[in-house]
């Protein structure tokens, strides 16, 4: 069976708290005599999110439409990877880039009013093959460079970056955690701010709860998505 894909805009994503972590899906077994513990990896591992976000009174019927969309737990939510901690979009873009992408070259935008996802971006330096525990990509704005800690993704697969090593002429060569799960092109855009591919565990999650304030809550448990 297919399963809708539905897109999370950013302008719905304010976020109140948010944990993304990776679930190396490990199962523990008993502990032997000796006092020695095994812990068998029989699961491939996946990226695991809780969010609580902050939902205005004006977006209340935006986000319960995403969230019919996709049907609880029968579709597959596409969801900005937002992190505060290690990166802030807002202060490379433009307020117009942030509220509506990037328009054509000729200045016009889509008949929505919205253009291209402003992203942003950096290019991957050279191709890598899935399995590669490594990256490289160019980043000639400092604003731009990645660091340890922030999640970045190529084609919808978040990465995790765990060092960050300069070799000059703006190249950066990036360690990352889990490893790739789809080989990366050379030229191929990173997403600084990682898109993921998530379901959520409840076919409940994320109903907007409100009262006379006019901010709302959510809180969704978000589990990544493997198969494609």
């Amino acid at each position: 069976m297919s399963r809708t894909v539905v897109t999370i805009g950013y302008q719905l994503m304010r976020l109140a708290q948010a944990e993304w972590s990776i679930d190396w899906r490990g199962s523990p077994t008993a502990e032997a005599t000796s006092s020695f513990t095994q812990t068998v990896f029989n699961a491939f591992p996946r990226w695991v999110g809780t969010l609580g976000l902050l939902v205005r009174r004006d977006m209340v019927g935006q986000w319960r439409a995403a969230m019919w969309a996709g049907q609880g737990r029968a579709g597959i939510y596409r969801v900005p990877m937002i992190d505060p901690a290690t990166f802030n979009r807002l202060a490379v873009l433009s307020a117009q880039q942030a509220a509506q992408g990037n328009p054509f070259s000729t200045g016009a935008y889509f008949s929505t009013g919205a253009g291209f996802d402003a992203g942003p971006f950096i290019p991957a330096t050279e191709a890598a093959a899935a399995g590669s525990t490594e990256i490289r990509v160019t980043a000639t704005d400092a604003a731009l460079v990645p660091v340890a800690g922030q999640i970045l993704s190529a084609d919808d697969w978040p990465m995790g970056v765990t060092y960050v090593l300069p070799e000059g002429d703006g190249v950066y060569r990036l360690g990352i955690q889990m490893p790739l799960r789809a080989a990366i092109a050379e030229g191929a855009p990173v997403r600084l701010v990682a898109m993921g591919r998530f379901e959520v565990l409840d076919d409940l999650s994320g109903q907007p709860v409100y009262g006379a304030s006019p901010i709302s809550t959510a809180s969704l448990k978000f589990r990544e998505v493997l198969n494609r």
